[in-house]
């Protein structure tokens, strides 16, 4: 019999669970048998130039690149790994045959790229599908439970379907763009409609015109609780400036008068504590609680899974564990709340049952179980390794905590003859909840026809607010879930997997598309131009559409042939006609900010506009006070942000630091004032 897997810890968690076999260089062996593993990919997609050496170089003639067949070739860094796994196969006992690789799609294409690459073919092969952390009971269940591995065969053509696709379209629009533009541009299926979601929300803010507003605030008091009132008219408490009826009322109302309470509507609000995290919830947690970056979170936990073997698996999509998981989290839980006691306060381990199905359910899991601690996380381990360990453990005890409840309030009152409201809660059981909005008023028990003083009104300036530009947590889930931002969309089908989300916000920083400014995303003058670009020719447009690319995730999930037709299909009979020569220019490195005509190229000793013939004299030193400008630099400065504080010194020798900011198209040291 031979088991391949997809991890070496995989293969030594089989092994030990069934037992009897012996380590050897790569491998495990047991007389016929042997248990051998992969390292994730081996195979990778073949270059153009693989399938015909003119396409080595890029030119708009030889597009479309539509092979009738995609071929694969062994990736070179882990060709000795696919060797090992032949000579395996060659070596063993392979009638029997059992793939173990991740119960996903990704595992299964990886299972299948490797079998294909050795022409292997067995109608008896098996498949080991769990989930679930891999003990020794659930290992042996999952063997003796393995079913025909062509009962697998959606997940393998649903990989495919999705690989080959973003190959045919990378390769051909990357060139199309690259060539027609002059300058390498690189075009993804999903990060490219990704980065028109961020022009997209940039161009909303930059559009939106602010609308000033009044809102006339009074507060009260009762039982040593303050409560804020707003005069309402017609359902709204928004005011233009000069509103008479406003105005009437802020001259009508003073500290002598009092607040009627008319009604107060109560309703019981429970909110249950948090489920586990899977990795991109614990990526937008530690994008927004520490400024860890979802790249550096995923590689931190990946450490603390391989390395420190005290978080399970990472790049899971699953947010609960399996029925069969419940020894395992008693055992988890028993050993880790003795050393983190004061995490694991308020816990109620009655929830440790099989009717908790927030917790156990085996039929919500996706390819893996979701996170949690398996053992004491080391203390020589760095800052960000124990934030992220310590909020999967937090949420790990508080999915067993009592829910947070409260009941809502919402007031009507009276002073004099005009109308105000409020909403606040009354805390019922604060439960699992630790941190509470500051700006959610807690209010005391209220009776109507209760009256109360006006301790001090405020007229509140106000102007209604653009949506926020994306950070990483918010783009984060909009690739989880894109219906959060169109109602519109069909199916809860999310954008990437949770394994490349993360990589698809690199690759972008990456290839200069977008600059990150604390934890906020924002489009660059090459990304504006890339999206501005494809907006200018519409048979490009489908591409960059949230929409149109989460219906294709769709279809990929419902038929995958289908799915790789269409885009094979528009590869072939448009793609040769279509011509974008005229609507591209080097973006540069941004618009210049004087003439804002000409784009700020770097030379040898500055940053100058392309339109210094035509008079515009802006430039920027590449040394300033002898600190160094970077390309990185221009590009903050000219988006009208502020560069990381620089060590710099004076003509006189005198060292000083600041950030350097673009003001009227001269820079300025920003010094704190006090």
């Amino acid at each position: 019999m031979i088991i391949l897997t997809e991890k070496p810890n995989v293969a030594e968690a089989i092994a030990n669970a069934i037992g009897g076999y012996k380590k050897e260089k790569g491998f495990f062996s047991k007389g016929r048998d042997c248990i051998v593993s992969a390292q994730g990919h081996l195979l990778t997609l073949n270059e153009p130039e693989d399938y015909n050496a003119k396409f080595k170089k890029w030119t708009l003639e030889d597009l479309p690149i539509c092979p009738e067949k995609l071929y694969y070739k062994p990736i070179e860094k882990n060709f000795f790994v696919l060797n090992k796994i032949k000579r395996c196969f060659q070596d063993y006992d392979s009638s029997e045959f059992i793939l173990a690789t991740d119960a996903e799609r990704e595992g299964e294409v990886i299972g299948a790229e490797i079998l294909n690459y050795l022409k292997f073919k067995n109608s008896s092969s098996k498949r080991f599908w769990v989930s679930e952390a891999l003990t020794k009971d659930v290992v042996l269940k999952g063997l003796k439970n393995a079913k025909p591995l062509i009962n697998y065969e959606r997940y393998k053509r649903e990989g495919f379907a999705r690989a080959h696709a973003d190959w045919l379209v990378g390769m051909n629009i990357s060139r199309l763009i690259s060539v027609s533009a002059k300058t390498l541009c690189s075009f993804g299926r999903v990060q490219t409609a990704i980065l028109a979601a961020i022009y997209s929300r940039e161009k909303s803010i930059a559009e939106f015109v602010p609308q000033p507003y009044r809102q006339l605030e009074i507060e009260t008091e009762k039982a040593a609780k303050k409560i804020k009132l707003y005069l309402t008219k017609n359902d709204t408490d928004r005011f233009s400036a000069n509103d008479s009826f406003f105005l009437q009322a802020t001259n009508d109302i003073d500290g002598k008068d009092r607040v009627k309470i008319l009604n107060v509507q109560t309703e019981r609000k429970t909110e249950n504590p948090p489920q586990l995290f899977n990795i991109t919830g614990l990526q937008k947690y530690c994008s927004s609680h520490y400024k860890i970056s979802p790249a550096k979170t995923l590689e931190i936990a990946q450490s603390l899974y391989e390395d420190y073997q005290c978080l399970s698996y990472p790049r899971t999509p699953s947010v609960v564990l399996g029925d069969d998981n419940i020894e395992l989290y008693k055992t988890k839980f028993n050993l880790l709340s003795v050393h983190y006691p004061k995490l694991a306060q308020g816990c109620a381990n009655s929830k440790i049952n099989p009717d908790n199905k927030r917790l156990f359910n085996s039929a919500k899991l996706q390819d893996h179980h979701g996170l949690i601690p398996l053992a004491v996380l080391p203390d020589d381990t760095g800052k960000e390794y124990k934030q992220v360990f310590e909020a999967v453990l937090k949420r790990f005890f508080d999915v067993i905590k009592e829910p947070f409840v409260y009941d809502l309030c919402k007031i009507s009152a009276q002073i004099k003859d005009y109308n105000f409201s409020g909403t606040g809660r009354v805390i019922i059981q604060t439960g699992f909840k630790t941190e509470f909005e500051e700006d959610f008023q807690e209010f005391p028990k209220l009776e109507k026809n209760e009256l109360l003083p006006v301790i001090k009104t405020n007229i509140l300036e106000k102007t209604t607010q653009p949506k926020k530009h994306y950070t990483n947590a918010t783009i984060l889930a909009l690739m989880e879930n894109p219906k959060g931002e169109d109602e519109n969309l069909g199916k809860l089908v999310g954008l990437g997997t949770p394994a490349t989300r993360a990589d698809i916000i690199e690759k972008l920083l990456k290839r200069e598309y977008i600059i990150q400014q604390g934890q906020t995303l924002l489009i660059t003058e090459k990304g504006k131009f890339l999206i501005e670009a494809i907006l200018k020719v519409p048979e490009l447009k489908d591409f960059i559409s949230i929409s149109k690319t989460t219906e294709w995730e769709e279809k990929l999930a419902e038929n995958p042939e289908g799915f790789l037709l269409e885009i094979k299909s528009f590869i072939k009979s448009k793609l040769q006609d279509i011509h974008i020569s005229d609507v591209w220019v080097d973006p540069g490195l941004g618009i210049c900010p004087v003439c804002h005509k000409g784009h700020i190229k770097e030379n040898t000793k500055a940053y100058s506009c392309t339109e210094w013939k035509n008079g515009c004299s802006f430039s920027l030193w590449k040394e300033i006070c002898t600190a160094k400008i970077t390309p990185v630099d221009i590009k903050i400065l000219l988006s009208g942000g502020k560069t990381k504080s620089k060590k710099m010194k004076s003509k006189a020798g005198k060292e000083f630091t600041a950030p350097l900011e673009l003001i009227n198209g001269k820079i300025e040291f920003v010094f704190k004032t006090n």
